[in-house]
């Protein structure tokens, strides 16, 4: 349901409650049940509709009991009317506080905690849907692998917290390089993952291209002996499985490692598998 649906089945929830409190005269609480519309709004809409219900709810729950008890002492009738806001509103507050904990945990499992990328598990799951759309519109896809040259000697020789910073400075520089529609994403260690989608062979060439050459800029003025290799397979057709895919384009970056490193190996499965190496 939309957030306003949601908003509006919530408030009538609150009316109808309320309304069946006032009409209800005999000494028969109905507080408990204000707790689920306030708690649908504060989950699914957010805490400020939640605290709006709740003094709605306050207010609806004071008119009944007021008229249900005439003779109720004032200051009794205050106290446990501001006794049911505050339980309203701690209930909202935590359910709050539980969204926000909700929210960080789901952002935690998608990201990778030092390039501020999608991980590995993210980039898998993106992967097979840009896969399943690319065969259903029959559209291409290219799918890029590669890692830093020599980065263990950048460990060795000044440390892994300038190691670290490498990491972060070349997962910054490919997003500031893409489309808002492509992904980079950490697949462990020093090594990345790349998808474009819905480029022809040439333009993700030229991409790649660009992408490896703002690299290598971005590591020039910290002296780091290293380079980039990449391994990348535009693809029409597809292999039955995603894995299969990042097997391919793993393979070839692997080729371009073994001969000479800092290398570009693409293949165009959409244009009779042509190579395209840089």
């Amino acid at each position: 349901m939309s957030k306003s649906w949601l908003t509006f089945n919530s408030l009538l929830l609150v009316f109808l409650i309320g309304l069946l409190d006032y009409l209800i005269l005999a000494d028969l609480s109905l507080s408990i049940c204000y707790l689920i519309p306030i708690a649908i709004a504060t989950r699914y809409v957010g805490n400020r509709n939640g605290i709006l219900l709740s003094v709605l709810s306050t207010l609806l729950w004071y008119i009944a009991e007021a008229t249900a008890k005439a003779d109720l002492p004032y200051l009794i009738l205050i106290w446990n009317t501001l006794v049911r806001l505050s339980v309203f509103l701690i209930v909202v507050y935590l359910l709050s506080a539980l969204n926000a904990a909700y929210e960080k945990e789901k952002i935690m499992a998608r990201i990778d905690d030092l390039t501020k990328i999608c991980n590995r598990r993210h980039f898998l799951d993106i992967l097979q849907i840009e896969t399943k759309r690319s065969i259903r519109y029959g559209r291409s896809l290219t799918l890029a692998y590669f890692d830093v040259d020599n980065f263990k000697l950048v460990n060795d020789r000044y440390g892994h917290h300038q190691g670290d910073e490498l990491l972060y400075l070349i997962a910054n520089t490919v997003e500031k390089n893409i489309r808002e529609t492509d992904v980079v994403a950490r697949m462990g260690g020093d090594e990345f993952a790349l998808l474009l989608p819905e480029l022809d062979c040439k333009s993700a060439h030229l991409a790649l291209q660009r992408i490896q050459n703002q690299l290598v800029n971005a590591v020039k003025p910290k002296n780091f002996e290293v380079g980039f290799s990449i391994g990348a397979i535009t693809f029409v057709s597809f292999p039955d499985a995603t894995n299969k895919m990042l097997e391919q384009v793993d393979c070839l970056m692997y080729q371009v490692k073994k001969n000479g490193k800092s290398k570009l190996k693409h293949k165009c499965y959409a244009d009779n598998n042509q190579n395209l190496n840089s």
